[in-house]
């Protein structure tokens, strides 16, 4: 069972309000309960819906595009570190009833296999990743990275100083 919460905004083109957001959502479910809110915002009206579920609608809450996925990038060795912490991160998110990006986004997770810091202070080092990210999931997301585990080269490793670069 599920609960979904869609807005819809009146087209005057529709003398109505639009279906198709709606039709999506509810695709593959059984609506179990309806409960409708009718408000207006800037002089046009609007009609919230929160809809009790019951199916098997398995879409993605987001649009998740794997080309997107920054953990691709990421060498074979290091690729089980990057899901173990995405699945602690998002287990997390639902404890805490977060969304799973206001714990780390998955750039910053790619980051942290990249580096594989093994303290806090390394740890605060990648973008994004501050005092009070530290603070409250630091020590789990360390205790995740393994000490025999072997960061990826450095991409400037092995590159030749560009030409005007020397004597810099």
């Amino acid at each position: 069972m599920k609960t979904r919460v869609i807005t819809l905004r009146y087209s005057e083109g529709l003398q109505g309000f639009p279906e198709d957001d709606l039709a999506k959502v509810v695709s593959g479910c059984d609506v179990l309960e309806v409960r409708d809110h009718f408000f207006m915002h800037g002089n046009v009206p609007h009609l919230a819906l929160v809809l009790l579920l019951n199916g098997d609608n398995t879409k993605p809450e987001t649009k998740f595009r794997p080309e997107n996925d920054p953990g691709t990038a990421l060498s074979e060795h290091l690729q089980k570190l990057y899901r173990d912490l995405r699945q602690w991160r998002n287990e997390r998110a639902k404890q805490d009833g977060v969304p799973s990006y206001v714990i780390m986004r998955n750039v910053q997770i790619a980051e942290i296999c990249r580096r594989l810091p093994h303290s806090l202070a390394a740890l605060k080092e990648i973008e994004g990743i501050g005092e009070g990210t530290c603070q409250k999931y630091g020590q789990d997301i360390l205790k995740l990275i393994p000490d025999d585990l072997q960061p990826e080269p450095s991409a400037a490793a092995g590159k030749t100083p560009e030409e005007g670069d020397e004597g810099r």
